[in-house]
């Protein structure tokens, strides 16, 4: 699976149904969890205080697939889908709708994944004797 960070955003008619028509957290994700499941993809799920340095500290806490954020998005998730095309695929079929002011899709690699490429990138750079342009100015500083 690839992993997409997803930043949408509403129309005002599109918030206006919302906050009329909402009944509940399901209500609103099934259609959506339908779409992504029908392309091979899967929404996230946020688990915080879940590991063993918090015990103590409170209960966990799950936010199920979205967050709605302040600021310029109003969605803001993460979704998993088995390639490009099919979260290229997703994002057309959600741009499509009316109610829909923007969609962007972020790819994303796995910590594990980045960690990997940082060996990658000193190999790649002590192999290709690679030093860009400014390098002894910041060693001054």
């Amino acid at each position: 699976m690839q992993y997409y960070l997803v930043r949408l955003s509403y129309t005002a008619a599109a918030w206006k149904e919302l906050v009329e028509k909402t009944k509940s957290l399901d209500d609103r994700l099934d259609k959506v969890r339908r779409l992504i499941k029908q392309l091979g993809g899967s929404l996230a799920n946020y688990h915080f205080f879940d590991d063993e340095h918090f015990a103590g500290a409170g209960e966990r806490h799950i936010v199920v697939h979205k967050f709605v954020p302040f600021g310029e998005h109003d969605i803001l998730t993460i979704l998993a889908m088995p390639d490009n095309v099919a979260a290229r695929t997703f994002s057309m079929a959600v741009a499509a709708e009316d109610g829909v002011k923007t969609v962007e899709l972020t790819p994303m690699i796995s910590m594990e994944e980045g960690i990997g490429a940082m060996a990658r990138a000193k190999a790649a750079r002590s192999r290709a004797s690679y030093a860009a342009p400014g390098r002894a100015a910041r060693r001054r500083q």
